[in-house]
Formats: structure tokens, C-alpha cells, sequence
């Protein structure tokens, strides 16, 4: 099997273009050999399908199929963990041919806060998939400079038929002994695992249920409410026989009486308790099993906008010292007064955010809040640190002109010592900046 000329290149495109577009991309497997990337369409049938980048060297290819040909030959790449992070749940927008460059695609997923864009090359011993996220790039193989296609490696005699061309590269190339013409039986659509996962919440809520109704029956067993009452007027007298294991004998009747009507409170308390959560799991349950596709559209529309909200920062709370720092992407840097607004600084703080502290040096910290996906300039650092240097060191006037080195680690990788109580911290992947005060 040859790869697809230019001209068959631009039907498949052409082709995925008016399929695809969107689409939301839910999936993202990376093998020894391509990526497999699963979509949802709302509007083609069916709504899953799978679109595979085979980056052979000899015979690279792209093709869309209902099933996953590739399901069970996973291996971590960092173009997978990129895709991941930055263009899961987001929708495509476009697919385009780069026409001056051959075999060479951009699939465009960008939205108004983000410019995400896949590029997609099939040029035969240098095939390469090349993504690029809000100044970020990552790339399969290391990129080599496009150059500009001639006539003659653009002209081709005949196209072979788009469903000739994905039969021809599954019959050769799919990895799972599976049915094409089958819809997702064994592919693990994004439609499927979710149904599977609320047949299994539906599973537990149930259980929960009947869990309940054997606790409630297991509190009503014991009537305490009698008790009280015949002890009030009977006293020990006439106890019947089933009751004594709830009755001390060695403590006056008042005692018995105030136990068993506290119980009693206590059991109403407890079954009033079950009823309202009995309610609340009768509406889970009814709308865990609602598994219809308008169901699965709405779980997609969430996760959109949970995914829009990634990142979005609360009010740091606090009386804490404060710098601003304006430009492109302007930063906040935030210093505690004493040891416990520094750990509650830390607790608070983004994964992404900096932690920034000076170097065999007695200092407080401080935190530098940033966007997730924005990267901050050495002179944004170098301010940051002047200040911590500032409001840290009693005697400024000693430090004018000194160098001092500065340690700067993401607050992912900053955990605080259990304990101490001056505040220290471990960290990891520091790195090191020597500034002029």
C-alpha cells in the first residue's frame, strides 16, 4: 500500500473537513506508531468515530473509521499528554490543506481565548504531527523546515476512492481483530464509556438505597419510646422478657427512662435522616438512568464549560502584602507577615503559580500568581524578587548592591513541613536566579 498522493491527500482532508467539523474531541491514545483521536459528532451518524494519524515512515496515513483500530497498543507520548491538557472537550473548527507545502493539514481548534492547532504532515520518511497551544509546541519527531511542493510532486495520473483507500490501510494496519462495519461493539466510544459509568453510578445508588431501608429496619428493631413509657409508669414491673437486654438493672428506673427516650429522639433523628437521603437518591437514580444521547450532549456541554472554568482563580483570602506587576500578561505576587499566612498563601495557590524564596538566606515567601497556560519573563522574575528582597531584609541599606540568589519552584512541587511551625517547606525542580538588590 502506497501513502495517499497529494491529490487523494486533499479529498481525505476535504473529506474529514466536511465530517468532522464540530466535532468534540474526547479521546486522545498514542501508540508506538500514531495517534488515535476519538470524536463525538452531533450532527453525522455515527456520533462516535476515530480519526487515526499513522505516522509509518515509509507509508504515513490519516483516516477515520467507527471503531478504534489501534485500541489496545497504548503508549504514553508527550504529543498525547499535550493533547490532554490543552485540547480535550474543545470543539474542531476547521481542517485545512497548507496547499504550497504537499501533504501537509492543520486541524484548528482554536477559540477565542486559545489558539489551539494540530499540524498534520503525511511527507513520506518525515511524517510528523506538530501541535501548538498559546505559544507552546510540541511535536512527535523534531520538526524539519517545510519546503515549498514542486508540480511534479503534486501531480498524480489517478485517485484511488476514499473508502477504498481506509479499507485498504485497515486491512493492513489495524491492530484489533474487529468488525469496520460494526458500530462501536468493541471500539470503547466516548458514548459507550459513559454509558457504562452511569449504569455502574446507577448500580451503587441502588445499593445505597437498600442499604438504607435495612438500616432504618435495623433502628425501629428496638422500641425505646415503649420502653420509656413503661418504665414511667411500671417502674422494673412486669418488664417484658425481650426488653431487659436494653434496661440496666443496676441503675435507678429515672436513668432508664431518660436513656430510652434520648434513644428514642436519637432514632427519629436517624430515620428522618435516611427519608431525605432516600429522596435525594430517587432523584439521582432517575437521572442516572436517563443514558439518551440528549443526556450525553448535555454531559459534553458540561464538560465544556467546566473545562472554560479550568483555571479561573478565587479571591485569595487574606491581609496579605501585595505587588502588581503590569504588562502582557500582568502578575500578582503575594507575601505573607509571618509563618502562618505564608502556609495559608501556599495552600491557596495554584498548581501553576510560583513559589519564590531567597537562597541560604532567612526570608518569608512569596507567591507569584500566574495565568495556567502563560509563561513569566525573567524580568517580570527579577521584580518579584527585588520586592521579596525588599520587604524581607530589616537592614536595606547593607543589601544595596548585593547579589543574592533566588530559588523559584511552581507550587506543585512546594509541600509544607507537617508540624513545623516556622513555616519550612521541601521542594523539588527548583530553579535558581542571581539578582542585584
Amino acid at each position: 500500500m502506497k501513502s495517499p498522493s497529494f491529490s487523494e491527500f486533499q479529498t481525505i482532508i476535504q473529506y474529514l473537513h466536511d465530517e468532522l467539523i464540530g466535532s468534540q474531541l474526547q479521546e486522545v491514545i498514542s501508540t508506538e506508531d500514531g495517534l488515535v483521536l476519538g470524536f463525538y459528532r452531533f450532527v453525522h451518524e455515527p456520533k462516535a468515530v476515530w480519526l487515526v494519524l499513522d505516522l509509518d515512515t515509509q507509508f504515513p496515513f490519516v483516516g477515520m473509521f467507527s471503531q478504534n483500530p489501534w485500541l489496545k497498543i497504548k503508549k504514553t507520548k508527550p504529543v498525547a499528554l499535550f493533547l490532554n491538557s490543552h485540547f480535550k472537550n474543545t470543539h474542531l473548527k476547521e481542517v485545512r490543506v497548507l496547499e504550497n507545502f504537499g501533504r501537509v493539514a492543520e486541524f484548528d481548534f482554536s477559540h477565542p481565548d486559545k489558539q489551539l492547532v494540530l499540524q498534520l504532515r503525511l511527507i513520506p520518511k518525515q511524517p510528523n504531527v506538530i501541535v501548538h497551544a498559546e505559544g507552546k509546541t510540541v511535536a512527535w519527531d523534531k520538526p524539519r523546515d517545510l519546503v515549498v511542493a514542486t508540480l511534479d510532486e503534486n501531480f498524480e495520473s489517478e485517485n484511488r476512492s476514499i473508502p477504498f483507500l481506509f479499507k485498504q490501510w485497515f486491512d493492513r494496519r489495524a491492530k484489533t481483530k474487529v468488525n469496520e462495519s460494526s458500530v462501536g461493539s468493541a471500539g470503547g466510544s466516548p458514548y459507550e464509556k459513559w454509558m457504562q459509568q452511569r449504569k455502574k453510578d446507577l448500580q451503587k445508588k441502588q445499593k445505597a438505597l437498600q442499604q438504607i431501608d435495612e438500616q432504618k429496619n435495623e433502628l425501629l428493631k428496638t422500641p425505646w419510646a415503649e420502653i420509656g413509657n413503661h418504665l414511667k409508669t411500671h417502674g422494673f414491673k412486669d418488664l417484658p422478657l425481650e426488653w431487659t437486654p436494653y434496661v440496666d438493672f443496676k441503675q435507678k428506673p429515672s436513668f432508664n427512662i431518660e436513656k430510652a427516650f434520648e434513644k428514642s429522639k436519637q432514632v427519629a433523628h436517624k430515620i428522618l435522616g435516611a427519608e431525605e437521603r432516600k429522596k435525594q437518591l430517587a432523584l439521582e437514580i432517575e437521572l442516572a438512568s436517563d443514558v439518551s444521547e440528549d443526556r450525553f450532549q448535555k454531559h459534553l456541554g458540561d464538560l465544556s464549560v467546566k473545562q472554560a472554568k479550568q483555571g479561573l482563580r478565587k479571591a485569595t483570602e487574606g491581609s496579605f502584602r501585595k505587588l502588581n506587576i503590569d504588562g502582557e500578561n500582568p502578575v500578582s505576587v503575594l507575601m505573607g507577615k509571618n509563618a502562618g499566612e505564608n502556609l495559608k498563601l501556599l495552600r491557596q495557590a495554584k498548581a501553576w503559580d510560583l513559589w519564590i524564596h531567597l537562597k541560604d538566606y532567612p526570608s518569608a515567601y512569596a507567591i507569584l500568581q500566574k495565568p495556567k497556560d502563560k509563561n513569566v519573563s525573567d524580568h517580570v522574575l527579577i521584580q518579584a524578587s527585588q520586592w521579596l528582597v525588599k520587604e524581607s531584609i530589616k537592614n536595606k541599606k547593607q543589601m544595596d548592591g548585593a547579589k543574592l540568589s533566588v530559588v523559584i519552584v511552581e507550587c506543585r512541587h512546594v509541600k509544607p513541613i507537617k508540624g513545623d511551625k516556622i513555616g519550612r517547606v521541601t521542594y523539588h525542580h527548583p530553579r535558581e536566579m542571581l539578582i542585584t538588590v
